[in-house]
């Protein structure tokens, strides 16, 4: 480019952008070019753009992308309907399935007019080269396990740790599973509209590389009738299972309809419509293996049963409502997708029997799932251990003790209608077993969800026991990661929740026996009397070192010892404390409707439905939280601890350091594409 055009060009967009600044009076308002301004994508990593923009129609837009006009794949132009997908009020113009190859920054420009006037949006997006700066032999990581402790910060690790192992005259005596990973950093974990994210673009941001709204994942906000119609940007999964042909595993304890498994494979604005995330896991699977279109998702595991249920079968969660009928003709155009199913999105699709007509093997209990898996595991895996949620890990453990908590009259897995279920880390043993057919390998990720969760319920030791089995799922994965060599697997959170912090530790004559002798003393409020269980947290010198006795099956006999760790919650809600564990959990909120509330199946049992109601008439003192309005602890901006481990090539040292959530994807794309140096020991070894 000359000189001559380099300065015209610096004006035009000099013109552009003042337009930008200064619309003209009565002009469109609320207008919006996605990707937004300071995107970062992948060379060749497909995405949408779109214009909208909020007025009186009829309405028009172009689009330059560096300079040159584009052309929309949908969004007629001078009329109010526009694509057909926009929201009252709005007029909405895309194109689908687009990508840029060329490092560097890239502009685009849009007009957007309406019955008054026009307005002119521009928006910058950077693309990486993930091959720049790769000099040398270098080593490609074939496999990615991303352990996503969901809430988890660095108080549940130390907890988690302290219950497991111990502490002698100031030192540890033991290290968690993932303590022992050679690569440390921290990571920031904001969203694109807050500094305290929620788990859809915290999971999301690893997955694409890029910022989402709350409550989003694999989209850009837009307004769109129907959230599945949101522009999309490429996922981790899809992008590798495009050029490389690999598989995708997805394991969860959580409803597999919930934030974090889903922002690896779904794009919808809605995290909550469940019908049709469930579908899209299917129906953008590539059954076929074509690696035209979709993620390559091989195994799925965890709760969720209600979504893979017909509406007319019992504890089923179907809705038309939380679907859609059918993906708009660009998009699956744009994204290389197959027809839309007759039933995708409807109430009355039976989706466990799709998933086997697609060649699934399906296991619904820890019985079922060995059975699968034992010998010659299958090429695909389909399991659903509950109706939503899967339970904690206490829970699931008292039960296979055939020990009950103390004060409970059930087992709480029972109440669930679920009472034989996997823990993590079997259910990562399977996902690895099946992945590791795949010789063009994997991307598994595999969370610990209720870590989150019980933080949420202000439940520390369960917290506690979620993050005890979290780590024994890290530890699978280790193992899987030295067995088949060039694989770099994560353990990192997508935010942290609750202000989880170790106060001290059960100071009370008598222990822990004294401590349930207290007398209820809910009723006091007044600043000016300390509660007697307030008074029996022991800090500084007075927390000494706890000890608790650990069973042959990893987990502790109790966690009410005489010493026991304490915990407080920063990001606290309204609650009554104890100290002590408590017999059965609050109500989960991802459940059918008939297990919740006062009156459904675990109300009616005696269950809380909310932190605040349990324990009122028990031991207890009340604690006013910081959170008007909230029934639940919630989500803070504190960055996360990663902790990083590497076969076959030195990857792991990508992550040491501070560094954007958003950050890394990209780190985990160079590592699969560019490659990192080898680990000169291993390496002599396989050669």
């Amino acid at each position: 480019m000359t000189l001559v055009s380099q300065s015209r060009r610096a004006a035009a967009l000099l013109t552009l952008a003042v337009a930008a600044a200064a619309p003209a009076i009565a002009a469109p308002s609320n207008v919006a070019l996605l990707p937004s301004d300071g995107a970062r994508l992948l060379a060749n990593q497909r995405f949408d753009i779109r214009v909208e923009g909020q007025g009186a129609g009829p309405y028009s837009a172009k689009l330059w992308i560096d300079g040159r006009l584009a052309k929309f794949t949908s969004g007629a132009q001078g009329t109010a309907t526009t694509d057909g997908i926009s929201a009252a009020g709005w007029g909405g113009f895309n194109l689908r399935g687009t990508s840029l190859g060329h490092k560097g920054w890239h502009t685009l420009t849009a007009e957007f007019t309406d019955g008054t006037g026009t307005t002119t949006v521009t928006s910058r997006i950077q693309v990486v080269d993930p091959f720049e700066g790769a000099r040398g032999h270098r080593r490609l990581t074939k496999n990615i396990v991303i352990m996503l402790g969901d809430g988890m910060g660095v108080a549940h690790r130390t907890a988690a740790r302290i219950v497991r192992y111990g502490v002698t005259a100031g030192d540890p005596n033991g290290r968690l599973e993932m303590d022992q990973f050679p690569g440390t950093g921290l990571v920031s974990t904001h969203s694109l509209n807050s500094i305290i994210t929620d788990s859809a673009p915290g999971m999301a941001c690893y997955t694409t590389g890029n910022h989402f709204f709350n409550g989003q994942e694999g989209v850009y906000p837009a307004h769109v009738t129907n959230p599945f119609y949101a522009p999309r940007v490429e996922y981790l999964a899809e992008y590798l299972h495009r050029v490389k042909g690999t598989a995708l595993g997805l394991v969860s304890t959580a409803d597999v309809e919930d934030a974090t498994p889903a922002a690896n494979a779904v794009h919808t604005a809605n995290r909550n419509n469940g019908t049709g995330v469930v579908d899209q896991y299917l129906d953008e699977s590539d059954p076929g293996n074509s690696r035209a279109f979709g993620t390559g998702l091989r195994v799925l595991l965890g709760g969720g049963r209600r979504w893979f249920m017909p509406a007319t079968t019992l504890y089923s969660s179907r809705t038309d409502s939380t679907g859609y009928p059918s993906l708009p003709a660009d998009l699956i155009a744009g994204w290389n997708l197959p027809a839309t199913p007759a039933k995708q999105g409807s109430a009355s699709r039976d989706l466990i029997n799709d998933f086997k007509t697609a060649g699934f093997s399906y296991a619904s209990s820890h019985t079922e799932l060995d059975a699968l898996t034992s010998g010659h595991a299958p090429q695909k895996l389909l399991g659903l251990f509950g109706y939503g949620n899967m339970n904690v890990a206490l829970d699931k453990v008292a039960k296979r003790r055939g020990e009950l908590p103390a004060g409970a009259s059930s087992y709480v897995v029972d109440d669930y209608l679920a009472p034989d279920q996997p823990m993590l880390d079997e259910m990562a043993e399977a996902a690895f077993k099946v992945l590791s057919h795949h010789r063009d390998g994997f991307v598994l990720m595999i969370e610990g969800a209720h870590i989150d969760k019980q933080s949420h319920l202000m439940d520390a030791d369960r917290a506690i026991g979620e993050t005890l089995e979290f780590d024994r799922a890290v530890g699978v994965a280790r193992k899987w990661a030295d067995r088949l060599g060039d694989t770099t697997v994560l353990v990192l959170a997508d935010h942290e929740c609750s202000g989880f912090s170790l106060i001290g530790a059960l100071s009370l004559n008598g222990g822990i026996a004294a401590l349930k002798n207290l007398p209820s003393e809910n009723g006091t409020l007044s600043p000016g009397t300390v509660p007697a269980h307030q008074n029996a947290v022991g800090t500084y010198d007075l927390a000494g070192f706890p000890s608790y006795k650990i069973l042959p099956d990893g987990y502790p006999a109790t966690m009410d010892i005489d010493n026991k760790v304490l915990v407080g919650f920063g990001a606290n809600s309204d609650r009554y404390e104890s100290w002590l564990s408590k017999p059965t959990p609050v109500i989960d909120s991802l459940l059918p409707s008939p297990f919740k509330g006062t009156t459904g199946l675990l109300g009616a049992k005696g269950y809380a439905t909310i932190p605040e109601l349990r324990d009122v008439d028990k031991n207890g003192f009340f604690i006013r939280g910081h959170l008007n309005g909230e029934g639940q602890a919630v989500h803070t901006a504190a960055d996360i601890p990663v902790s990083a481990y590497s076969t076959g090539n030195k990857a792991w040292l990508r992550f040491v350091g501070a560094q954007k959530n958003t950050d890394v994807f990209f780190k985990l794309m160079k590592a699969a594409l560019a490659g990192d140096e080898p680990a000169e020991r291993e390496w002599e070894e396989r050669d």
